[in-house]
């Protein structure tokens, strides 16, 4: 299972459609899935509950992130990055995908997936996940 940007939601965004996403948002979240999560980043356009974690200390739907911002760090380069997002006293099986969506627009429209190498368990503890000092992604626009 990979990680990647959904490009349907890139498309709207680009073409006549106009996809009013601000990325910058603090209104976006991150919803937790089992390994059983099969994201379709050619096809798949909005948050979905199949395969959605359940447990002690997370909420369907998932969490809001902060901390959003792009950056430039080096020239014709942009880095998208967010804040750590916590899950505090949880009891959490098997979590190995994360979504992140639009939760403010209308088609809580997919943003980034985040594959886990490996299927992470919580027990009456801290699910913490922190993005790489890269960010979420980076572009380079002038390859």
């Amino acid at each position: 299972m990979p990680s990647g940007i959904y490009l349907p939601t890139m498309e709207d965004i680009w073409d006549s459609t106009q996809l009013a996403l601000d990325f910058d948002a603090e209104t976006h979240k991150w919803a937790l899935y089992t390994s059983s999560r099969s994201p379709d980043y050619n096809a798949n356009t909005a948050y979905s509950s199949t395969n959605e974690i359940s447990g002690t200390g997370y909420t369907a739907g998932g969490k809001v992130v902060t901390g959003t911002a792009f950056s430039r760090p080096g020239a014709g380069v942009s880095k998208y990055s967010t804040d750590a997002v916590q899950w505090t006293s949880s009891t959490l099986s098997g979590v190995q995908h994360i979504d992140m969506y639009a939760d403010a627009l209308a088609g809580d429209n997919l943003m980034v997936g985040i594959a886990l190498a490996v299927p992470v368990n919580t027990s009456d503890g801290t699910l913490l996940v922190t993005p790489h000092s890269s960010g979420l992604f980076t572009v380079d626009w002038t390859p």
